[in-house]
Formats: C-alpha cells, sequence, structure tokens
C-alpha cells in the first residue's frame, strides 16, 4: 500500500496546525464586537446621598423636614400627563421646576423631601422627566414611590 507524501510521518516529527488563520479570525471577531457594541450607562441607577450634618438649615425647614412635597403624575383623557405639586398643577415639565425653585428659595433648605408618585398608567419617560426637574431644582432628596 502506498502513502501519499503529504500524510507520511517521518519518525521524532511533530504535527504543528496553522495558527495565522484561527489568530486572523479571533482578531476579527474582536474587532467586530468592539465595533458593534453600544456603550452605555446601565439603567436602573438613581444617584442618591445621604443629608450633610454640618449644614445650617433653617427652623422653617426642619419644621419642613416632616412634610414632604409630594408630585402626583397622572394621565387625563387625551393621553396627556400631569404633574400635580402642593395645589398647583402643571403640564409640561419646565413651569414644574420653576415652582420647585422657587419653594426651595422660599423654605431655605434643600434637604427637603420630594416624593414623586406616577399613577399606574403614567409613562415612565415622565416619572424620569419629574425626577429630572426635580434634581434641576437642587433638591438633595428624591423618592420614588408607587401610586395607590
Amino acid at each position: 500500500m502506498k502513502t501519499s507524501r503529504f500524510l507520511a510521518r517521518r519518525p521524532g516529527a511533530h504535527m504543528q496546525l496553522p495558527l495565522t488563520p484561527m489568530i486572523d479570525v479571533t482578531f476579527q471577531l474582536l474587532l467586530f464586537f468592539l465595533t458593534a457594541t453600544t456603550w452605555r450607562q446601565a439603567e436602573g441607577q438613581l444617584l442618591g446621598s445621604l443629608p450633610d450634618p454640618r449644614r445650617q438649615v433653617s427652623q422653617q425647614a426642619i419644621r419642613q423636614l416632616l412634610k414632604p412635597l409630594y408630585i402626583h403624575l397622572r394621565t387625563e383623557a387625551g393621553g396627556a400627563v400631569v404633574y400635580d405639586l402642593a395645589g398647583a398643577t402643571f403640564t409640561q415639565p419646565q413651569p414644574l421646576q420653576q415652582h420647585l425653585a422657587a419653594l426651595r428659595q422660599a423654605l431655605g433648605s434643600d434637604e427637603v423631601p420630594v416624593v414623586i408618585r406616577p399613577g399606574w398608567n403614567v409613562p415612565w419617560e415622565h416619572v424620569v422627566e419629574a425626577h429630572n426637574q426635580v434634581l434641576k431644582a437642587q433638591f438633595r432628596s428624591v423618592t420614588l414611590i408607587p401610586s395607590r
């Protein structure tokens, strides 16, 4: 029986796989995944901090600390979202931020807790927008709680 010269092994010779094509494919896959990946911040993280005990807080703010500000979010028949804050009603987030900033200045403290209470059918983007407006008004304590 005749063997092919490619299949014949010399005694003591070791077979070696060609590694160059495997390395090329590995680098191409690495390049593909690096360019096809969307880099973004992880979802579901909200920044928070505890009050600074060294800050001076006015007496009115101390009394108000026991009473948080509630922002109720609800949808109307047309699908518009309404923000209710301490008897004031807003249909846009910008006036809500201005009203919150005025309240913060009147209270003399940014330690007053703000509670955002969305209705069960309010889209999440409006809840996040309310949270952003509270942060723009420079309140430090923001809480999200579900409606009943």
